[in-house]
């Protein structure tokens, strides 16, 4: 009995022992594996010893972990948390992770040990627009944080860790060149939503619209082109649909909220301030709006595009039961209503053209809802970041 007791003490010691040593290792693993570092927090009370990544150079879009080395010479204050924040050089990009100190696995730790902590981050984001990531961190408690030694204090008081190589990003860019209307070709045109004047076959178009993630192509075809003449910027649409739908008859209903649109965000200065929204449905109902300052900021519905607009239909509107083909916009742009004077040979605009696809055979699209001809990278058409570039080209054509 005695002995058994004995085994049974020494057991509880060695699983205390082992929850106190947890993430313990030997400065030889440590080595073979981490880039070291010399930095010290809390009046030299935490030291960050060295990190890597895993995999060593992570990939956009795929998860990756950061192990970081540490030693402390008291525990950690009470409520303090682990945080690292990723960036690109100039702070710009930036993603976050925190969490508890060994996932909170201990509550006491061992005390000028090498300690080994695992990040765990679910994924290096698309956008991340950067392949060099600065590691930034520490600890802190909800406004608090740890102050590191000055030479590594960034000034928010994070530590300046450490950086490491990543793959390129993949950020689609994407440019549209917009030619001039040949002069004896300004006669043929009709806003009537047909897009079958010349200049429209001659003009500027693509029809790959990406998912609003950028993860692939939208599996419903859209097709946008552009021209100008002296007075209009003029964008076309054509939008694949087998199910066209558009209830709202209103201008500047929230037809963005329940049917069939074609979207086009204009920013002259690439600056948001400001820039503008206008959208037409599939029953001819437009929408418009500005924003001065910013992505959706000081949103004004009161602004008058002054567009004139034709909307055509292959198919039958609101009609589930038979088969729908496509449907068409044609949306002519004042220049006046946006800018003093029309732009210059060469000069460029931030532009967003979206698609909205509300219905599929009588049935709520669960995919390929939302497509943009350069992706917002996000579920908010208003990522303007991301928008591509109008080219403005004083070349004619016929």
């Amino acid at each position: 009995m005695k002995k058994l007791l004995a085994v049974l003490i020494v057991f509880l010691a060695l699983a205390g022992c082992s929850k106190t040593h947890e993430g313990v290792v030997s400065e030889e693993e440590m080595s073979k594996t981490a880039t070291k570092t010399d930095i010290k927090l809390n009046d030299g009370k935490i030291e960050i010893l060295g990190y890597y990544t895993e995999p060593r150079k992570p990939r956009h879009g795929e998860p990756f972990k950061l192990v970081s080395f540490w030693r402390f010479k008291e525990q950690i204050p009470e409520g303090y948390q682990l945080f690292f924040h990723f960036e690109s050089e100039d702070g710009e990009e930036r993603f976050t992770a925190d969490h508890e100190f060994l996932d909170g696995k201990v509550k006491e730790l061992a005390l000028g040990k090498i300690i080994k902590d695992v990040t765990s981050i679910e994924k290096l984001p698309l956008t991340f627009d950067t392949d060099t990531m600065f590691i930034r961190g520490g600890f802190f408690k909800d406004k608090d944080r740890l102050v590191p030694e000055e030479k590594f204090n960034d000034g928010k008081n994070r530590a300046e860790i450490g950086s490491v190589k990543i793959t390129k990003p993949n950020i689609l860019k994407k440019q549209m060149e917009v030619y001039v209307i040949a002069g004896n070709s300004r006669n043929q045109t009709k806003i009537d939503g047909k897009l079958d004047e010349s200049y429209w076959l001659n003009s500027s178009k693509d029809d790959k619209f990406w998912l609003s993630d950028g993860t692939e192509i939208s599996p419903v075809k859209t097709t946008v082109m552009a021209v100008m003449d002296h007075k209009y910027l003029y964008i076309g649409f054509i939008a694949d649909d087998n199910d066209i739908y558009a209830e709202l008859k209103n201008n500047d209903d929230p037809i963005y909220d329940h049917d069939d649109v074609v979207e086009i965000f204009i920013d002259p200065t690439g600056t948001a301030t400001p820039y503008y929204e206008i959208q037409v449905s599939a029953a001819g109902v437009k929408f418009d709006s500005k924003f001065s300052g910013g992505r959706r900021k000081n949103r004004d519905d009161s602004w008058d595009s002054g567009i004139v607009y034709g909307v055509s239909l292959n198919g039958t509107l609101n009609e589930p039961a038979d088969k729908d083909h496509n449907w068409s916009a044609e949306i002519a742009i004042p220049w006046k209503s946006i800018v003093k004077e029309p732009p210059k040979d060469g000069d460029k605009w931030k532009v967003f053209f979206h698609r909205i696809n509300r219905h599929s055979n009588n049935k709520k699209v669960q995919k390929g809802d939302f497509s943009s001809w350069t992706p917002p990278y996000s579920g908010d058409l208003h990522n303007i970041k991301y928008m591509g570039d109008l080219v403005f080209i004083y070349e004619e054509i016929l």
